[in-house]
């Protein structure tokens, strides 16, 4: 799987339906005993293309066969001679790799099926990008039987799409977790619907003048069996099944809709923030979503701050920059949230239109007790504004913590310290009260 890819007349031979499926698992069922009889190894890859639906609507209405070809010829060519691969559907790929020496070759072999899709497929003057997510299962580490790795690749299939790299080698606990989303997959469109959601707000606080700068909306969803969800597997869950659009145009029109209320009182309201997914960052309707969700609830765009983890900088970065662009073009604020944790360059930091960097959580929560920590947190305060960017610490909790953060040069905090995540009616309540305060 490695070196330069393979000549194009030499590609991988697609499968196309009616025969694909039938040929694909008796290929896979004599490559499973040929590699138990050697004690080989084999990989059984599921491509899933999320945005296929949309690709039709763009392309001027070709038939799912016309759209399958394209990818199919694309993805042959990521691939080497030996290697087969089967639509088996309109929106899955099915590809099987002999006589593999390492499981790791397959891993490359998803990354590169990864990057084959990911310029714009075109077709009739349209193009849309297909957003693939691969999953991936080898022989002997996940079954001997064809039956048991294909049911492996397709649940890691459906755990890659939660995954930012895009693909997912499978593990014993994914079945566990995709038989949980699967529930959750139906509950959350119908509490999206029902508009079942919450968002709590936190209050962060300018470490100078101790006034009150911004307040973070934070999603809260409490699932009637499940109870609370963590808002990370929220978010995941949304990603996988197609529901991270209507997802973030429920919080940007529930948070905006509070925040008209305050901004009525003028310049000196605080701004509001409000976090979006990679994948949310990477829609190209996003900058129309806001634009529709700001004139509908009457809220400046100087008035918002979009929060984007600290990998949105490694995950299709020029992509980013040129959203994060338009949307500073028309007055939004951003800030990245998680720094420190590891993804972001000095170059990053150059390239993108960002205005906040918000330290990561552990290292703020840490830093009282240990040196290593608090070094971290000096560094991030000094890189930020090196940059001219203003800093945030996240996770302040303790008094003590948020006076070494202003010792240090820090601008905002935000944390137990300053106030919990409040509910809208206590966070109407703290408003009228701010109101009145002489």
């Amino acid at each position: 799987m490695s070196g330069a890819p393979p000549d194009p007349a030499q590609a991988a031979t697609p499968v196309t339906p009616p025969e694909a499926r039938e040929r694909l698992v008796k290929l896979l069922d004599r490559e499973c005993a040929v590699a138990q009889a050697t004690e080989g190894r084999l990989a059984v890859l599921i491509v899933e293309l999320r945005r296929v639906d949309r690709l039709h609507a763009l392309l001027k209405g070709p038939s799912p066969a016309t759209t399958m070809e394209l990818v199919l010829e694309r993805l042959g060519r990521a691939l080497r001679p030996e290697d087969r691969l089967a639509a088996l559907n309109d929106d899955q790929v099915c590809i099987v790799l002999p006589r593999l020496t390492h499981p790791s070759q397959a891993v490359l072999a998803a990354v590169k099926l990864l990057r084959a899709l990911d310029r714009p497929l075109a077709y009739e003057g349209g193009s849309a990008i297909l957003r693939p997510c691969v999953g991936v299962a080898t022989l002997p580490e996940h079954g001997v039987a064809p039956g048991e790795l294909l049911a492996a690749a397709d649940i890691s299939c459906r755990v890659a799409a939660t995954r930012e790299e895009g693909y997912h080698v499978y593990a014993a606990e994914d079945e566990i977790e995709s038989e949980v989303y699967r529930g959750l997959d139906r509950d959350l469109d119908r509490a999206i619907r029902a508009n079942e959601l919450k968002l709590l707000y936190q209050l962060q606080e300018d470490l100078v003048s101790r006034q009150i700068v911004s307040i973070e909306a934070l999603l809260q969803w409490t699932h009637p069996s499940e109870g609370e969800v963590d808002p990370a597997n929220i978010v995941a869950v949304a990603e996988r099944t197609g529901l991270l659009g209507a997802l973030t145009f429920w919080m940007l029109n529930a948070a905006l809709r509070v925040a008209s209320g305050w901004r009525a009182a003028g310049p000196s309201a605080p701004r509001l923030a409000v976090n979006l997914a990679v994948k949310s960052l990477l829609d190209r309707e996003l900058p129309e979503m806001l634009d529709q969700a700001l004139r509908t609830w009457g809220v400046a765009p100087q008035s918002l701050m979009l929060e984007i983890p600290e990998s949105a900088m490694i995950a299709d970065a020029e992509r980013s920059v040129a959203i994060l662009t338009r949307l500073k073009a028309v007055g939004l604020q951003i800030a990245i949230d998680g720094f420190g944790s590891g993804f972001t360059s000095l170059a990053s930091l150059k390239r993108f239109p960002i205005d906040v960097l918000k330290i990561d959580r552990p290292f703020v929560a840490g830093m009282l007790q240990d040196p290593g920590d608090r070094a971290v947190v000096r560094s991030a305060i000094d890189i930020g504004h090196h940059f001219g960017l203003q800093v945030a610490a996240q996770g302040v909790d303790r008094s003590e913590v948020r006076d070494m953060l202003a010792t240090l040069g820090c601008d905002f905090a935000q944390g137990a310290a300053i106030s919990r995540p409040m509910s809208e009616e206590r966070l109407r309540d703290w408003w009228a009260a701010r109101a009145v305060r002489p």
